[in-house]
């Protein structure tokens, strides 16, 4: 029976001071309980509460951990074997500073939650300058001008063959590669096309004008002389541009020496009207060759020819027997008369032969 539908407490109920007497502990404090925990929700004994509280606990874990899944997941990183990364830290209580460098080819590893892990290329690369559409860095017809000393204007094609000095990758990084965000594909040719074509288009000008358009055009040695040159002056050239060597040869490696990036002039064109002017030009210097080699031809033939009057003249008709003997136009021998000798010669017509005498 509930506390409402007990009937009024007595007289002797109630204590000489005017208080109810205590109550034993058994009904009226478990049915209060029981009465605070339905107006709280809760049912049953205190354990199931507890495992209720557990169990919102492991609900709360799950989502939070798969709301940070994606954050590690992406956190486990590798190079491929053709770039090499640099590894800085991030997230929202961790400062942005240089970490490690990865080299090419690293394993599966774990970079940090919300660590950036940049990636530049370590093979290889080339810059090429073509009026072939499909082949040069910029697509389309293109070419670097400079005008020789005699101020003629040629459009050179060329190449470059360079890596990226990882050695100096942190200090590359932070000054090139998040100016232009060259960690990215778009980046790295903007990156290069900035830097390099400047250097190149300067280069070739300057040691342009110490040549003549045919010695360009026209002779090797001064066309490898002007490559070697240029060469030399675009490393010393990047260098200064950028303040560090951070561009070296393709055969550099890391630890090794930096050597100048290979620069090769692939093609030289000049205007059409000098082309054919200066083909006209050569083409009269070789008839000049050619004359001079045929009136050489003569003096040599007028010498051998006086050579042999001289000689005919000395050995008179005894030469002219020999050479007659000598082609088997003559057979047979004149000997003088008081030699004492006689000799058979042979008959051309098949008979036997005479016998001669003094």
């Amino acid at each position: 029976m509930s506390d409402d539908q007990r009937p009024p407490e007595s007289a002797e109920d109630i204590d000489s001071l005017g208080a109810a007497p205590t109550r034993m502990v058994g009904g009226s404090v478990k049915a209060q309980s029981t009465r605070v925990r339905r107006k709280l929700g809760l049912r049953g004994s205190g354990s199931g509460s507890r495992s209720k509280v557990r169990n919102m606990v492991v609900v709360m874990v799950l989502i939070i951990g798969l709301a940070f899944a994606p954050a590690v997941f992406s956190s486990l990183k590798k190079t491929p074997s053709n770039m090499v990364g640099i590894s800085y830290g991030g997230g929202p209580f961790e400062a942005a500073r240089f970490q490690r460098v990865v080299p090419p080819s690293s394993r599966l590893f774990f970079n940090g939650l919300f660590d950036s892990l940049y990636l530049y290329p370590a093979d290889t690369q080339t810059y090429i300058v073509s009026k072939s559409p499909s082949q040069g860095a910029v697509r389309g017809v293109d070419s670097i001008s400079s005008p020789s000393r005699d101020r003629v204007k040629i459009d050179y094609q060329i190449a470059v063959y360079f890596k990226l000095n990882i050695d100096r990758l942190q200090a590359f990084h932070e000054q090139l590669g998040l100016q232009f965000q060259a960690y990215t594909p778009a980046g790295w040719n903007r990156l290069i096309q900035d830097t390099f074509r400047q250097q190149i288009e300067n280069t070739l000008q300057e040691n342009t004008r110490r040549f003549d358009v045919s010695q360009i055009y026209g002779n090797a040695a001064d066309l490898v002389a002007l490559q070697t040159d240029v060469e030399k002056q675009l490393s010393q050239r990047l260098t200064g541009a950028l303040g560090q060597a951070f561009f070296c040869g393709p055969v550099y490696g890391l630890g090794k020496v930096c050597t100048p990036p290979t620069f090769i002039i692939k093609a030289v064109d000049i205007p059409d009207d000098v082309a054919a002017a200066y083909q006209e030009n050569e083409t009269s210097l070789i008839k000049v060759k050619t004359n001079e080699n045929e009136i050489a031809q003569r003096e040599a033939q007028s010498k051998s020819i006086l050579a042999l009057n001289q000689g005919l003249s000395q050995a008179g008709m005894n030469y002219v027997l020999l050479r007659g003997v000598e082609s088997g136009k003559i057979n047979f021998w004149v000997l003088p008369s008081d030699s004492g000798v006689t000799l058979q010669a042979p008959d051309s017509s098949g008979k036997t032969p005479v016998t001669g005498g003094k």
